[in-house]
């Protein structure tokens, strides 16, 4: 696990480097902008780096955290200077493009399961943005509580016809019915 930082601005520059370095300037204030409404959200950690840094029983909330990018290669000077530019712009509230309901995005070449649960509310070069959970869902990542499912009533059974009759036959003894060879020979 890499070493999680202090300072809300470097971790909002590591989540657009590492994110969304090679997106329009507009992209990666919006990949600032998911971290920090998840930061205001009240259902995800209230500080920003822990938002950032957050893990699950099975994975990262954002992959370079736990994948071994930071500290894989050379950081290009360049493009960390302006991630860091546009953390502090949108730190200080200098942005927009997102409702603050969006906590959520994914890359435009993958299809996660949580995509259906949630409300599309723009695309900004790769990344498609999430808005507010549909009904009766939770926004993944969150820290809120889905409510339990009702209890069951009980099994149900179902009878299947021909699964009894198959049973019938395999325990009665009854001879099973052979299957007809063919008598064709193999052709070429």
């Amino acid at each position: 696990m890499p070493r999680v930082p202090a300072d809300p601005i470097e971790c909002l520059t590591q989540a657009i480097y590492y994110e969304a370095r090679n997106e329009s300037e507009e992209g990666q204030a919006a990949v600032a902008e998911v971290v920090i409404n998840r930061s205001r959200a009240g259902n995800y950690p209230r500080d920003i780096c822990k938002v950032v840094y957050q893990r699950n029983s099975r994975t990262c909330q954002f992959t370079f955290t736990c994948d071994g990018s930071i500290g894989r290669g050379a950081i290009n000077r360049t493009a960390w200077s302006r991630a860091e530019r546009i953390a502090r712009e949108v730190h200080a509230g200098r942005s927009g493009l997102l409702p603050r309901t969006s906590v959520n995005y994914h890359a435009n070449y993958v299809r996660p399961t949580w995509g259906q649960r949630l409300e599309r509310v723009r695309q900004i070069g790769a990344h498609i943005f999430y808005g507010a959970a549909k009904p009766g869902h939770a926004t993944p990542g969150s820290l809120e509580r889905r409510p339990e499912p009702a209890p069951s009533t009980g099994l149900q059974f179902v009878r299947i016809e021909a699964l009894d009759r198959a049973f019938a036959q395999a325990t009665s003894g009854e001879a099973q019915t052979p299957i007809p060879q063919s008598t064709t020979p193999a052709g070429p």
